[in-house]
Order: C-alpha cells, then structure tokens, then sequence
C-alpha cells in the first residue's frame, strides 16, 4: 500500500498519529536533532541527515523503573511496574538506526531471557523509516554501506518513507504497516508514478556510497583475537581516549546497564540506567579490583565485543556505521579508521 501526503502537510500527519498514541519523531534542538517525544505537530522536521542519539531510547529508555516496595516488608509484597504501554509511532529512523532495533532484539529477546520491557515496547511501536536523501553526500563519519546497509533500505520498518519533491510517500513493508496507513485518513492514494519512484529510489539507495571497505566478519572476528594481547597497538588507538562514553551513548547498539535502587521514606524503586564499558568504574568490583583500570583495555574490550564476540556469538557484527561515535567524540576517535589499522596490523 502506497500513501503520499505533501511535506507541508507533515504536522498534520504528525497530530493523525498522536491522536491514536504516543508519537515519537525528529525535532531541531539548540544542538541539531534529536527524537522525542512530540507535544505539538508543529514540532516534527523532516529536514534533518540523521539525529545526534539514536532512537534506541524508545524500547530502552536512558531510565526505567522495574519494581516497587516497601523498606522493612517481605520481598513478596514488592510489585513489578506495569508498562501499561500506549501505542507508539517512532517517526522518521534511518535505516542504519531500525537495522540496529533487529540487533538489539537479539539481546534483550532472542538470547535465551526475554525481556519484557524491550518485548512490550517493540510489540506496541510501529516504525516509520525514512530515507536518505540520495541528493545530498554521504556524512564523512558514516559507513555504514560496510556493514549492508543501504541508504534507502525498508527492512525492519513497518512503513518506510521516502521524499519525492514536495511530497512524502509512504509504504507499507508489513500487515502493521498496511493497516495504520489504512486508517489515516490525512494521506492521499499513491498514484503509479509514486510507485514507480519509490521502487527506483530504494534501488538507487544500494549504490549510494559511504565510506566502505570489504570487511568480512569472520575475518575482523579472527585479527582482533590476534590482536588482544598486542598492547602497543590498543595503547596507540586509544592514546586520545578520555573515557567519557559519549560514544556508548549515542551508539544506536550499546545496551549496558546498570541496577539502581532508589528508596525515600521507606519506599523504594529499582530501577536500570544506562551504563558504558567506556567508564573508569565499569568492571569495579566489591573487593576495591577492577580488572580494566587502563582507558587501552575498555575500548578494547568495546571494539571487540562489537566486532569479535558478538560475531562469535550471534553471527553479526553489532555495529551499523551510523557514525555517530566519531562525530561526537570530543577527541575525534574514528572507530572505521581504528578497524582500518587493525585489519592492517
């Protein structure tokens, strides 16, 4: 099913969906764009290349309550927190950022432990991709071509956008899809031109050139295990790293977390924050140890579990070249520059 609806008309659109949940798309901030959650229609803005944090906090908020209890009570009398989830329209994420939703349903639902917080709020959100606009250059950091993904792939959305001048189309990629595009009644019929564009437009978007190099995961996998114990190598790469974890932050497939306990007037709430390997105090232990004092064996220990044990354990590097790790690392360490000198060294 092809919809279109003039990009004019997008806060309209925008007011259709929060009349039936939450809505949740890019908005221009002080610093450029960022996803949240929308108040006003007038908000939405479609004119952005991609937005500083990735739109990973709509299934794992930066802070989620899990329990509530008493202080003094038995443990049985605490009470799980209920989502009592709307629906929720996550509006406008890059294909980079939805390939990233698929790779984080490995951990939090297809490794064993289900999660149900990520499981309610990924059943509950309906995602409308959109695409690069094959126009303008790729950004200098991105790379994401590496990794397979294209700049105009549907895979993973429900509904995929695509810009066709003044207008905006939209198509359905599954039943979810299909059917929230049936019941919003701002949108037009998408004529045989539509279609023909938008089949071309997701073509063109394969061809679309980041910044690439042939990496296969076998291979990446097997030279940082070569790697691990050369010293001088990770020492050199991380010379200039400050361990501030703006990159896990902003990275759409880093999930550490920390368990919190929050207790005032004897009640209590526990509750998982964001966490990053990247921090001084990460693998501190209880007894004073911790076991990655220096700032070469935590990004070690991130480069490898995204491009060597993840790939050894589920089949797929967990990375997808957004870049934005590069872009806002204050010290500018380029995570495709230190795979580069890896697979040389």
């Amino acid at each position: 099913m092809l919809k279109k609806i003039s990009i004019n008309k997008i806060s309209e659109l925008a007011a259709a969906l929060m009349d039936k949940g939450l809505l949740l798309a890019p908005v221009k901030e002080i610093s450029g764009y960022n996803f949240v959650e929308i108040k006003d229609p007038k908000q939405v803005d479609l004119d952005f290349h991609n937005t500083i944090a990735s739109p990973k906090a709509a299934f794992f908020p930066h802070k989620e309550d899990f329990i509530k209890y008493e202080t003094g009570k038995p443990i049985d009398t605490a009470s799980v927190v209920a989502l009592n989830l709307p629906p929720a329209f996550l509006f406008g994420a890059r294909p980079c950022d939805v390939k990233s939703f698929e790779i984080m349903d490995i951990h939090f639902n297809a490794s064993g432990i289900v999660d149900p917080f990520w499981k309610q709020r990924r059943e509950t959100a309906v995602i409308f991709g959109y695409a690069f606009d094959l126009e303008k250059p790729a950004q200098p950091e991105e790379f994401y071509q590496t990794l397979g993904i294209g700049a105009a792939d549907p895979e993973g959305s429900d509904v995929f956008m695509v810009k066709k001048g003044g207008d905006l189309l939209l198509n359905s990629v599954t039943p979810k899809g299909e059917k929230i595009l049936a019941e919003l009644k701002v949108l037009n019929e998408g004529k045989a031109a539509d279609k023909k564009y938008y089949e071309e437009y997701i073509k063109k978007g394969k061809e679309y050139k980041t910044r690439s190099m042939c990496l296969e995961p076998g291979a990446i996998t097997k030279k940082l295990e070569d790697l691990f114990y050369n010293t001088d190598f990770w020492t050199r790469v991380s010379s200039a790293c400050i361990s501030c974890g703006v990159c896990t932050f902003v990275c759409p497939t880093c999930y550490c977390f920390d368990i919190c306990d929050d207790t005032l007037f004897a009640q209590g709430i526990r509750r998982r924050v964001w966490d990053a390997c990247m921090f001084t105090d990460f693998t501190l232990e209880a007894s004073g140890h911790n076991p990655r004092t220096h700032v070469y064996q935590r990004l070690r220990q991130k480069i490898n579990h995204k491009y060597s044990y993840h790939v050894r354990k589920y089949g797929v590097i967990s990375c997808v070249g957004c870049g934005r790790c590069t872009k806002h690392c204050p010290v500018n360490i380029d995570i495709y520059s230190l795979i580069e000198d890896a697979m040389k060294a």
